[in-house]
């Protein structure tokens, strides 16, 4: 069964990479280039998994999982950044619940993948 999988991201190639995984793995991917854009397509789609950055322009990541859980607290998160700093970790602790994984890049595709077969079968 197909399941619908957001890749937040501002990096383009990061973002195609991503996606590209994704839909090879049978996922469907649901690309945003910023928090609002994604917050925008969440309401118009269902979504089981969001996969987000930490560094974005308009919306920084920490905020975007913050209305996430808020706005539609079914959807689980993967946090995959190349900056995750103790800060960050305490900042989205109230929002653990909803966390998957905290990922570094560049990203492990096959346990990536292993965890979403996991939290969507």
């Amino acid at each position: 069964m197909i399941k619908n999988v957001m890749v937040v991201d501002d990096d383009f190639n990061v973002r195609t990479a991503l996606a590209r995984e994704l839909r090879f793995n049978g996922f469907n991917a649901i690309p945003a280039e910023t928090g609002l854009m994604a917050l925008n397509k969440l309401e118009k789609q269902s979504v089981d998994v969001v996969i987000t950055d930490i560094r974005m322009p308009v919306m920084d990541g920490v905020e975007f999982i913050k209305q996430v859980v808020s706005e539609h607290p079914a959807i689980q998160i993967i946090i995959l950044s190349g900056t995750v700093t103790k800060d960050v970790i305490q900042a989205i602790g109230p929002y653990r619940d909803n966390i998957l994984d905290v990922m570094a890049k560049p990203w492990d595709g096959d346990t990536l993948i292993a965890l979403l077969k996991a939290v969507t079968s």
